[in-house]
């Protein structure tokens, strides 16, 4: 029987894993318990396999590296156990097991030690949510020795802890607008890498018109889910952020004095152009960002000369747009389109292009500009509120008559109908624009003469080109 559980174990996948002179001193006993929780690993029964696997755990460790990549579901099962039976004492049991696993898997089985302690630090902030300062050093070592390759949920509770802290006054706030930083460029990094991903697979099937093998299919869905973690977890930071970086907090930080200190350093200006042009919402409830500190400009020019980038465009966007130099916003905001990978991004720029062209008249550019970021971005109801914008701007330019040239309204209407259906925060607003269009419809009577009557469909000409339905 011995035997045949030793030539099993042999056989259960763990290719190199097995180390036969760390068996310990009862080998057979190792050998045979090692297989049994194994085979429940597997099928995940995790619970199930617990005393099989402590019995590895305790007598021979090092006897296979999956003692400690199954161990913590192992032991995470039990604390659920405990947890629904509310043992205090098994529960404090099996939470001091799980951090010792991760501590042993570093000692017998080094060279994943940043991985370690980003798995620890999720399962710590979870099991001891309260040791702030010893989670918020796990994160900061995996990120030290891995880089910012990080998952989505490493980055939400890495700044959910620096919160806390400065909740607790341990932190000040520089210490959580730091957090912040690192944490938005390590989203920033993966999600930039996930959008190469899909771009890539997606122009293959769209360009080819020939469908994904299901291995690039598959690989397609999983960045497509990834990169919308990280996008709710960006969202959840800045919620969380909000109320701490007011615009006071940030002028203190980013000032004359600052910027002299670091106006060579392009990480020190790439960070402080972000946090004074972050939109957040302020005591009022209202949407604000910081960019009226004289200094944001100072600092944009800066960057901008050093490292023309998204970023640094955008910023010299700002400058050139409260300055009301719009031929230069619309340059700037170009230029950051044409270095963005992320289609958010991108759809928020083209948007802002969009509103730049009203103002100068282009309204066929501003449909277009609209259009783009209605295409890469499916919730961007703005998009939707610029093109509305765009044709009812048209009002008197296209048609012949008073019924062709006010025609525009129902066009404009229909785009604010969907920009609510896309984004329902943009209700209110886009119903303002509705009951002030409506106002300004062709005269029933008047159309009626014109030969136009309700129900009819009537296609508008000129930069707009879309078929409405005539409703008075």
């Amino acid at each position: 029987m011995k035997t045949t559980l030793y030539a099993l174990a042999m056989l259960i996948g763990m290719s190199g894993m097995l180390r036969a002179q760390e068996y310990g001193e009862d080998s057979a006993k190792c050998r045979e318990n090692l297989y049994i929780y194994y085979e429940l690993a597997k099928k995940k029964q995790w619970a199930e396999a617990y005393d099989s696997w402590k019995m590895v755990y305790d007598i021979c460790p090092q006897s296979s590296k999956n003692n400690f990549i199954y161990g913590p579901y192992i032991v995470n099962a039990k604390i659920d156990l405990a947890e629904e039976a509310k043992d205090e004492a098994a529960l404090a049991k099996y939470r001091a097991l799980l951090m010792d696993v991760y501590d042993a898997r570093n000692k017998y089985y080094p060279g994943k030690e940043g991985y370690v302690f980003a798995r620890k630090a999720l399962d710590m902030q979870k099991q001891y949510p309260d040791s702030l300062e010893a989670i918020y050093k796990l994160f900061n070592d995996a990120l030290e020795l891995d880089g910012p390759e990080q998952s989505a949920a490493f980055y939400n509770y890495f700044f959910v802890t620096a919160a806390r802290l400065f909740n607790e006054k341990i932190f000040e706030v520089n210490d959580v607008f730091q957090a912040y930083n690192v944490v938005i460029e390590g989203i920033e990094v993966n999600s930039n890498a996930l959008n190469l991903s899909i771009a890539a697979l997606t122009e293959k099937r769209d360009s080819n018109a020939v469908a994904l093998n299901q291995k690039e299919q598959s690989e397609l869905e999983k960045a497509e889910r990834e990169l919308d973690r990280y996008t709710k977890v960006e969202s959840n930071i800045e919620k969380i952020l909000g109320p701490i970086a007011t615009c006071d907090k940030l002028n203190l930080i980013y000032n004359p004095e600052t910027f002299a200190a670091n106006k060579s350093d392009t990480l020190w200006l790439k960070r402080a152009t972000k946090m004074l042009q972050k939109e957040r919402r302020n005591e009022e409830g209202d949407f604000e960002d910081c960019t009226d500190n004289p200094i944001f400009f100072d600092i944009s020019d800066a960057l901008y000369k050093l490292e023309p980038s998204a970023p640094s465009a955008r910023a010299m966007f700002v400058m050139a747009y409260r300055n009301k130099e719009s031929s230069k916003a619309a340059q700037y905001i170009k230029e950051a389109i044409s270095y963005e990978i992320d289609p958010i991004k991108r759809a928020a720029d083209y948007v802002k292009l969009g509103s730049i062209y009203i103002k100068l008249g282009n309204l066929a550019a501003a449909k277009a500009a609209a259009l783009k970021a209605a295409a890469l971005d499916k919730s961007s109801g703005d998009a939707y509120i610029v093109l509305a914008t765009s044709y009812a701007q048209a009002d008197g330019t296209c048609g012949n008559n008073v019924f062709e040239k006010k025609a525009v309204y129902w066009a404009a209407i229909d785009k604010l109908n969907v920009a609510k259906s896309v984004d329902p925060s943009l209700t209110n607003k886009a119903n303002k624009m509705i009951n002030a269009y409506k106002q300004q419809l062709p005269d029933k009577g008047l159309s009626f003469q014109l030969g136009h009557t309700a129900g009819e469909s009537y296609t508008i000409g000129c930069f707009i080109n879309e078929t409405i339905t005539v409703s008075f």
